[in-house]
């Protein structure tokens, strides 16, 4: 691992303590980059205000053993885990795709995923700032494409499932592309909403899907939606099995639509190609 991996990683994390602020301070109702970002942090507990060598990332959960060192009320494990989700985010990224504008547009996109995903876990709600932002990653990157200034996995610019995207494609105008694999997600989460007259998902379940889509284009959104259903029905049946859902619950859809995306950025060129090597053997 090189130095500029290590500083990524660790810049990453820094970020991801600001992710934790954003999180754990949001309420439903109001503005997600609001004024309840500003003030010193301290403990939700105790009310202890906490000293810069209880803020380092990871670090300070580590040596602190996941507790205050006021009141010894356990630390919430998200603290570490969204650090060391956005340092992986931060870090990786840039080696897939480079030192350029496009990865970092990526690594944004996916950071921003990941805040919605924590917030709608905890609110039932996915604010809309945040959908605007991915939208707008969104269209930057098809920008770059169009360009011909964006990078991407196995030489293809623009997609993560390398030469099998020309399979599904049947476009090469990023723009259209784009724009149709934002309006297929949108219309079919709103057909479902309406179906199920908002019991199976929300509003903002929509909004972000479109969003992502308009992130990925086609075909990759579209895998990427598939894979957020396969993932939300095994964690809706483990719920149902555990008991820890009942049949009406409610169950946060936004993390399925963030882990879909993070699916197809990370292994969407393996699934694909592993898909491909198995309709040959069962051929």
């Amino acid at each position: 691992m090189t130095f500029q991996t290590l500083f990524l990683f660790f810049f990453g994390t820094i970020i991801g303590s600001f992710l934790n602020v954003l999180i754990l301070r949001y309420k439903p109702g109001e503005a997600v980059f609001g004024k309840q970002l500003g003030g010193r942090s301290m403990c939700p507990n105790c009310g202890k205000i906490l000293n810069w060598y209880e803020l380092i990332p990871v670090v300070s959960f580590v040596i602190q053993v996941g507790r205050c060192r006021g009141c010894k009320t356990g630390i919430a494990i998200q603290y570490p885990v969204v650090e060391i989700l956005s340092g992986v985010i931060m870090a990786t990224i840039p080696l897939m795709l480079g030192m350029t504008p496009f990865a970092f547009i990526w690594v944004a996109a996916l950071l921003v995923l990941l805040a919605a995903s924590f917030i709608d876990a905890r609110n039932y709600v996915i604010p809309d700032a945040l959908t605007i932002v991915v939208a707008l990653l969104g269209v930057a990157g098809t920008v770059m494409m169009a360009l011909g200034k964006a990078d991407g996995t196995a030489l293809i610019p623009g997609t993560f499932l390398g030469s099998y995207a020309y399979v599904f494609s049947f476009t090469d105008n990023p723009w259209i592309a784009h724009l149709a694999a934002a309006a297929v997600g949108g219309i079919f989460f709103s057909t479902v909403i309406l179906l199920s007259k908002g019991k199976a998902m929300g509003w903002g379940d929509a909004k972000l899907a479109a969003a992502v889509g308009l992130m990925l284009g086609w075909p990759d959104a579209i895998l990427a939606l598939m894979t957020a259903f396969i993932t939300g029905a095994f964690a809706g049946i483990f719920a149902l099995v555990s008991k820890k859902k009942k049949l009406k619950d409610a169950l946060p859809f936004g993390p399925f639509i963030a882990v879909g995306t993070a699916v197809v950025v990370y292994f969407g060129y393996d699934i694909i190609s592993a898909y491909f090597k198995f309709l040959n053997l069962a051929a």
